[in-house]
């Protein structure tokens, strides 16, 4: 339909399309007088007696008419936003749970540690005949550190996403990033004929992460200043384990990165429920 404020023209209304209007300080005249009579060039103008304006109309941006696509543009604009979610943590805070429960049970119990280890644990040549591993691998550590700085991360954005998608979306989002990352794990080291043991949290976590990025760019959740802040949290994660010797095991960061993408992408919209 037709726009009603700039009646088609898709002119901004205040200046007619000329792209600045009078000056409102000055009314024009580029001058302002103090208290003692003298006069200086306005501020607000630059002495111009004009101030700047948009010379498109702001109701339609300068199409002159009210489409569909410009209405669910708007009203996406002002949907809630990613940081307005409540937080949720039931799920998250049972993995904390299980993951720390596990590490102590090692600590205090050798025998448990190498049973976890030896039954647990995604060993690349027995997925296919144990495919339990491409899950349980994720609740167990290879010590304190490791632990820590999975647990730290996903305290930190995993209530953010279980409200945003809702615990029992959250709950299966979080299973297929772990199921990917020891998927692509196992999968990507048998190719390059390699035996590889791993262990840990941190493909769910990098599936945390392509669900941030997969949303963004699907649904626009969250702003792009936010968004910033994901990617550089996400870059020095990645440093840090990088840096932190030949064990990473990347496969699976990848595996769990692209499952979680995936989800945020295919999937509906986040509703908190």
């Amino acid at each position: 339909m037709q726009c009603p404020r700039c009646e088609g023209t898709g002119e901004c209304s205040e200046c007619h399309g000329q792209g600045s209007v009078t000056c409102v300080s000055c009314d024009g005249s580029g001058q302002r007088t103090s208290s003692r009579g003298a006069t200086y060039p306005c501020r607000n103008c630059q002495g111009t007696g004009a101030a700047a304006c948009a010379p498109k109309c702001a109701s339609c941006e300068g199409s002159g008419q009210i489409t569909d696509a410009l209405q669910r543009k708007v009203r996406d604009k002002y949907e809630t936003r990613f940081d307005q979610t409540l937080p949720r943590t039931a799920v998250t805070f049972a993995l904390i749970f299980a993951c720390i429960f596990l590490y102590c049970l090692g600590v205090f119990n050798p025998k448990a540690d190498n049973w976890l280890d030896a039954n647990w644990s995604n060993i690349s040549s027995l997925w296919s005949t144990q495919p339990w591993r491409l899950l349980s691998y994720a609740l167990i550590h290879g010590g304190f550190i490791h632990m820590a700085c999975n647990m730290s991360t996903l305290i930190r954005y995993g209530p953010i996403l279980e409200g945003h998608y809702g615990s029992r979306r959250y709950a299966l989002s979080m299973m297929l990033c772990i199921l990917g990352g020891g998927l692509v794990s196992a999968l990507g080291h048998q190719a390059m004929s390699q035996n590889v043991v791993s262990l840990g949290m941190s493909g769910g976590i990098f599936g945390l992460f392509g669900m941030l990025f997969g949303a963004y760019q699907r649904y626009r959740i969250f702003n792009g200043q936010q968004l910033r802040e994901q990617l550089t949290w996400l870059a020095v994660f990645a440093s840090v384990t990088l840096a932190w010797g030949g064990n990473i095991d990347n496969w699976c960061h990848l595996g769990g990165f692209l499952a979680g993408f995936a989800y945020a992408w295919f999937t509906r919209r986040p509703s908190g429920r």
